[in-house]
């Protein structure tokens, strides 16, 4: 049985005064989240998407894909698996990678797909000629080719993996369900700000937070994957 956390209260409003409370009402719906996991979503968490929804950062769509597949309501991700933080200040969290938008994202995966797969083209192409014993140039016409392996190529095998890398959705395991809290990054300098977050509102709306963010909490499921 799902614990329901008590919703925080917030009031926001447009630089026009405008009372958005409504329009927040409609996301959440649009969202489905109160059918994917009720009462386990945060109160913080939907307006990190609202917001990155209204400034055309972030397909929120991206995010909920990921909380499916946590939900098993869709199939396994095409991103890495589950991670569960083995440090400070976030250590007891566990978070998922999701895809964010945007040229960084792409970049970020590409230069994965460089350090695990390198340029299997260019490789095959080297063993081709060193087998006939000739010595071989890239030419122009090769370049395509190979380009087209560095992105297509590697997006493809990290994607068939699962190893498809993005930035995190931290939530919490507790009594065997999910609890999805934030929107963080690999950048370790946002983890202390991050932290402060859960302390002063999260825990509000999850007092078990505490319990798993102090090592307490005996529900946590042992660790999935490896960083």
């Amino acid at each position: 049985m799902a614990l329901i956390a008590p919703r925080l209260e917030f009031k926001l409003t447009g630089p026009d005064g405008e009372d958005k409370g409504p329009e927040i009402a409609h996301f959440i719906e649009l969202l489905g989240l109160d059918r994917i996991a009720p009462g386990r979503y945060s109160t913080l968490l939907v307006i990190q998407l609202f917001g990155g929804f209204k400034s055309r950062t972030q397909n929120y769509n991206k995010v909920i894909r990921e909380i499916e597949a946590l939900e098993g309501i869709r199939a396994a991700s095409r991103l890495k698996p589950p991670i569960q933080n083995k440090h400070p200040p976030l250590r007891g969290l566990w978070h998922k990678h999701y895809m964010q938008d945007g040229i960084a994202s792409m970049a970020r995966n590409i230069q994965h797909g460089l350090r695990r797969h390198g340029i299997p083209l260019f490789t095959q192409r080297a063993e081709e000629a060193a087998a006939d014993g000739k010595l071989r140039y890239v030419s122009q016409e090769d370049i395509g080719a190979l380009a087209h392996d560095v992105v297509t190529g590697n997006w493809q095998r990290l994607s068939a993996a699962q190893a498809l890398t993005g930035e995190w959705l931290l939530f919490a395991k507790h009594a065997g369900q999910n609890y999805y809290l934030d929107l963080g990054t690999h950048d370790k300098s946002t983890h202390e700000n991050v932290r402060s977050q859960i302390d002063a509102i999260y825990c509000k709306e999850f007092p078990f937070l505490t319990l798993i963010l102090d090592g307490g909490d005996t529900s946590l499921a042992p660790q999935e994957a490896t960083e």
